[in-house]
């Protein structure tokens, strides 16, 4: 009886187990796609904010240092998302091998 219920959760999370697969290649894929343009945004708004430093522009310096933050944040968040996702498909397939 207990084999049959196991078997009929690791059915019903077979689904899950590939969607979060998927989901995991698309963040990996858009993670690697971006990284470049990203990256290279992200020097050039930080010689920006050395230049408004340099001119002592304040306001502009200001503004470019919250759009650093924010493209932080961004990148904080794409390697946070594909994190949990790989521990919420490891710990899913690992019930489903067992």
């Amino acid at each position: 009886m207990m084999f049959l219920i196991k078997l009929f959760m690791k059915v019903l999370l077979l689904p899950v187990v590939l969607v979060l697969l998927v989901l995991r290649l698309l963040v990996k894929i858009g993670i690697e796609l971006s990284s470049v343009i990203l990256g290279s945004f992200l020097l050039i708004v930080f010689g920006c904010i050395v230049y408004a430093a340099v001119q002592r522009m304040w306001p502009s310096m200001f503004v470019l240092i919250a759009m650093e933050a924010c493209l932080a944040l961004v990148c904080f968040g794409t390697g946070l998302l594909e994190g949990l996702l790989e521990i919420a498909s490891e710990r899913l397939f690992g019930i489903m091998v067992s």
